[in-house]
């Protein structure tokens, strides 16, 4: 009886795995289809919107440059639907690496021209002159750095520690266990959170600040309005890149433990939600952002 009875509760145990195994891919391939399908349609219009306007303002380097980002990543989009669909990598392993890293290079720099934006926009109330030019200068230190160094060493050193079958891809989680990975990680989750954090109470105080100023009157005030849209990059940041950098923590502390892959989808469905910060378009356009 007692044998019988545990190998019910091995059987039952072997089919809720898959059963929890697919559920998670089905979220995870509608988290991705979202991000393409709005992605792309935010992409879409915005362009519109830019080319018919024809407008040269320093916000419009501003949405050019997530633009032109938001576009590479939505671009690697299908590679990863066909891989979770058929559940084998077909392009070849250097497609592989390159549509991994695409996705966080666009996350990190959008988030990088997410605190450039707000930071130059808190500086604009102190040194309004200086404003076009710092703002043109991240700009261009952002992609100079990013094309020319981060994206070089990361196709060159990604995912080479390790041995992989060339029918899969995005497995590179295995060298998560490498010393200077985990460095790398606890690294980055320390500055994201911390910069968010300052730039939030930083963000907060010069909003009411400004709204105490100008009460009741401050939707007519410029200066307030646009403090209060630096504060959607803030709530991108907290909605989007936030999680995925609080579970990495949990990730390299449990990864030993995750015998049936199953972190590995929870970390793939938090990298899936930072691309959803491509939906930033559409909240310009349907006004969620103003």
């Amino acid at each position: 009886m007692l044998n019988c009875s545990a190998t019910q509760q091995n059987h039952s145990s072997n089919e809720t795995l898959p059963r929890t195994s697919e559920r998670l891919h089905t979220i995870l391939m509608a988290l991705y289809i979202i991000d393409l399908a709005g992605g792309t349609l935010g992409v879409i219009m915005m362009s519109r919107k830019l080319f018919q306007r024809r407008s040269q303002s320093v916000t419009t380097v501003f949405i050019v440059s997530l633009l032109v980002l938001h576009t590479f990543m939505l671009l690697s989009i299908p590679f990863r639907l066909s891989y979770y669909v058929s559940r084998e990598w077909k392009f070849g392993r250097l497609a592989c690496k390159l549509t991994s890293v695409i996705l966080y290079i666009h996350m990190y720099a959008t988030f990088v021209f997410y605190v450039g934006i707000i930071i130059i926009r808190l500086f604009q109330l102190e040194f309004r002159r200086c404003y076009a030019t710092a703002y043109v200068c991240t700009v261009g230190a952002v992609w100079l750095v990013g094309a020319l160094v981060i994206t070089p060493l990361l196709l060159s050193y990604y995912g080479t520690s390790k041995t992989y079958q060339s029918s899969e891809c995005f497995q590179f989680h295995r060298e998560i266990q490498e010393a200077h990975m985990v460095i790398i990680s606890y690294c980055l989750v320390g500055v994201l959170v911390a910069v968010c954090a300052v730039l939030t109470v930083m963000q907060l105080f010069v909003i009411y600040r400004l709204a105490v100023k100008h009460w009741p009157d401050i939707n007519s005030h410029v200066e307030f309005r646009a403090q209060a849209k630096s504060f959607f990059f803030i709530l991108v940041t907290l909605v989007c890149f936030m999680p995925h950098h609080a579970f990495r923590v949990y990730y390299i502390q449990n990864y030993h433990l995750d015998k049936d892959y199953k972190l590995l989808l929870y970390n793939e469905i938090f990298l899936a939600l930072t691309a959803m910060c491509c939906l930033d378009m559409l909240c310009f356009l349907t006004g969620i952002a103003h």
